[in-house]
């Protein structure tokens, strides 16, 4: 039997690998990642719902993220208000750099170190996991 924090990790993992490959490449994929419930704070600016969250990503400014810290952690259900499955939650904690600009730009955009915390709930009429809050916050020099 696989235990809770194999099954978390490859989870919070593959989520990592789809995430930043959509932000950077097909940012129209990433809608499927959020519910109408989902909660993001990104560097400040509080969205509510999937639509919205599609509005603001899809309006930054192309980038290139560069995580070089990964950290996925099972919250327990009963620890979760309102989680009626017996899934864990997955807390996502990442940490890396990232461009915003063409990289090919001469000279090119400065880097931004940057964290990101994620918690996936999985949805019980898809058994898929989704993006229930995101927070995206710039690291200060």
């Amino acid at each position: 039997m696989t235990d809770i924090v194999s099954i978390t990790s490859e989870g919070g993992e593959a989520f990592f690998r789809h995430y930043y490959s959509y932000l950077d490449t097909s940012r129209q994929n990433l809608k499927h990642l959020y519910h109408e419930e989902s909660k993001v704070v990104w560097n400040g600016n509080s969205l509510h719902g999937r639509t919205n969250v599609e509005r603001f990503l899809t309006d930054l400014p192309s980038s290139t993220h560069k995580p070089y810290s990964l950290d996925c952690q099972p919250i327990a259900p009963q620890a979760a208000a309102g989680q009626e499955s017996a899934d864990p939650m997955i807390l996502v904690s990442v940490m890396g750099s990232v461009q915003f600009g063409s990289i090919e730009a001469s000279p090119p955009p400065p880097s931004k170190a940057f964290c990101q915390s994620f918690v996936l709930g999985k949805d019980a009429a898809t058994g898929s996991y989704f993006i229930v809050t995101d927070n995206y916050r710039f690291v200060a020099d």
